[in-house]
């Protein structure tokens, strides 16, 4: 594989929209405080557990969709029985909430009387953190914290082609050590196979469930379902100027150069991080928290099989790579950390990681 350098106006000209979602929903259209069962396709699992449309707090302005007490809030979809899918849904807990919240994706949803079948289930609570079945009747990873007062990326991979699902929370893929990870995709778990490992799951997307069960008020923002091509995990950090972001110039497509900017460089110049591992690294077991290293608030999040130092101009910078044919269905990922000495001790800003789908 080879690459090269282009200048930013002469990469602008390329630009191609990739990772467009199918289906997206802010609540922003809906008035305040209305009842969003009826609106936008939403839909109550049993009378009364709809949910209110808020303005208390919203990641887009000005709404979200508050998710407490009886609220068991169901969207369905159909068509979605192959392919690579992202299913993102941006969530705010307060730290005063009471009792646990779930989010809830189904293969197999045929209201009223069934069949259902789950493929995630994740429990949110401030007193215990997340819990999920991933795959297994038995929670046997590690119970993670959960971030309160900010709103948090959702993300679940979803590989219907390969039956395989991966849960990410704020950028962290939650894995668990008792399902033997895919050869290829690494840590997760079938999607028909379910959360508890029982199988009799669909291909399918079927439906989005967002549960109360009696608790208070949780927050959802800013939720889509794209199919994966270019997809950021987790946050970055900045300094003079926000975290490194990037922008797809060109997508990745097998015979074809694949093209992206990075954005928000102060000094024009960035390090390209290329690799195939999101898990572990020589460091260690993946994020690694950059504090110890003088950048606080900064994570590395890829094993980088590869570090390009790139220059630019006018904040950005591009990374070219040329895709052999015959890699259909290769995933990788990328990280960027600009120069910036005023950010930290280290002197670098990083950026989210983004996963790339070779179509």
């Amino acid at each position: 594989m080879t690459r090269l350098l282009l200048s930013v106006a002469a990469s602008v000209s390329l630009f191609t929209s990739v990772a467009t979602a199918q289906w997206s929903e802010n609540f922003d259209t809906y008035a305040p405080s209305s009842q969003v069962v009826g609106q936008g396709n939403w839909e109550e699992w049993s009378a009364g557990a709809g949910a209110l449309v808020s303005n208390a707090q919203s990641r887009s302005p000005g709404n979200s969709i508050a998710i407490a007490g009886p609220s068991d809030l169901v969207q369905q979809y159909s068509g979605y029985t192959t392919g690579k899918w992202v299913y993102t849904a941006w969530q705010y807990i307060p730290s005063t909430m009471v009792g646990s919240t779930y989010f809830i994706l189904l293969n197999t949803y045929a209201y009223p009387a069934g069949p259902y079948n789950w493929s995630v289930q994740v429990e949110f609570s401030v007193a215990n953190g997340l819990r999920g079945n991933f795959g297994t009747g038995t929670i046997n990873h590690a119970v993670t914290p959960i971030v309160t007062d900010a709103w948090v990326p959702i993300q679940v991979v979803i590989d219907l082609d390969q039956d395989w699902c991966q849960f990410y929370y704020n950028g962290v893929l939650l894995d668990e050590p008792n399902v033997s990870d895919h050869p290829s995709l690494g840590g997760g778990y079938t999607w028909t196979g379910g959360v508890f490992g029982g199988g009799a799951g669909q291909l399918n997307i079927g439906a989005v469930d967002l549960y109360a069960n009696t608790a208070t008020d949780a927050y959802y923002d800013d939720i889509s379902l794209s199919q994966a091509g270019f997809e950021v995990f987790g946050t970055g950090c900045g300094g003079a100027l926000p975290a490194p972001s990037f922008t797809v110039l060109l997508p990745a497509i097998a015979g074809q150069p694949y093209l992206e900017q990075i954005n928000n460089l102060p000094v024009n110049a960035a390090i390209h991080l290329f690799g195939f591992g999101n898990q572990t690294s020589l460091l260690g077991p993946l994020p690694i928290e950059l504090t110890p290293y003088g950048a606080p608030g900064c994570n590395l999040r890829i094993n980088a099989d590869s570090a390009i130092f790139l220059v630019g101009a006018q904040n950005a910078a591009t990374f070219v790579l040329n895709i052999p044919v015959g890699l259909q269905g290769l995933k990788f990922y990328v990280q960027a950390a600009g120069l910036d000495v005023s950010a930290n001790a280290l002197g670098l800003t990083v950026s989210p990681m983004a996963a790339v789908w070779v179509q």
